[in-house]
């Protein structure tokens, strides 16, 4: 069973990270790291590795009754935050997703869920948050104490590291789930005490 975790990037000519976690292999070490751009490298490499779970740092969905994110559409009556960025705000505060980047990087998110969702199954992060709630300072140091990086990890992919660890508990079964699941949730680790999943074999 693998996990992707993608650290999307709400421009193509910038950097996504991305991070391959398999579970049937419980050895300290297993994961690969790589950067990505475009929409077509990142559909070819999550199709060559078929996983069972993609999470993705980025809104992959809409606010309730809006189309688009446009400020001169009809539907933008319907709000600049969904249920999940209201619920996650006791965590820290998040950008509205009509800001011009937020925009970007929640359209774009919002097309590779279109394709991916028919194949995969995919849920959204936010590894800032999820980095609090797990008590990571310094997330190389910190993933380091249960990875073995292939690469020596950018920022990118050690946030997509840590989207797919949420996917790790995700699957076992230690997360929260914010918002409305007919508008779209983030998932989170459901606290510290997930860590304590990560045991290895030498």
């Amino acid at each position: 069973m693998k996990i992707i975790g993608i650290d999307l990037a709400g421009k193509r000519d910038n950097p996504t990270g991305i991070c391959v976690l398999n579970l049937r292999k419980a050895i300290r070490g297993n994961i690969d790291l790589c950067t990505l751009y475009s929409d077509e490298e990142i559909l070819e490499k999550v199709n060559s590795v078929n996983p069972y779970l993609i999470v993705v740092d980025a809104p992959l969905s809409l606010p309730k009754g809006r189309c688009c994110l446009e400020k001169d559409c009809e539907c933008s009556v319907g709000g600049h935050f969904r249920q999940s960025e209201r619920e996650i705000r006791i965590y820290g505060s998040v950008l509205p997703l009509t800001f011009r980047g937020m925009k970007m990087l929640t359209m774009r998110g919002v097309g590779l869920a279109r394709v991916l969702s028919d194949q995969y199954l995919l849920k959204e992060t936010h590894p800032r948050t999820a980095q609090k709630i797990l008590g990571f300072e310094n997330l190389k140091k910190d993933l380091g104490n249960y990875f073995h990086f292939n690469i020596d990890p950018n920022e990118h992919e050690l946030d997509a590291t840590v989207a797919a660890l949420t996917g790790f508990f995700y699957v076992n079964n230690c997360y929260l789930e914010l918002g409305d699941a007919n508008e779209g949730t983030i998932i989170l680790p459901e606290g510290k005490k997930c860590l304590k999943m990560l045991i290895y074999e030498d």
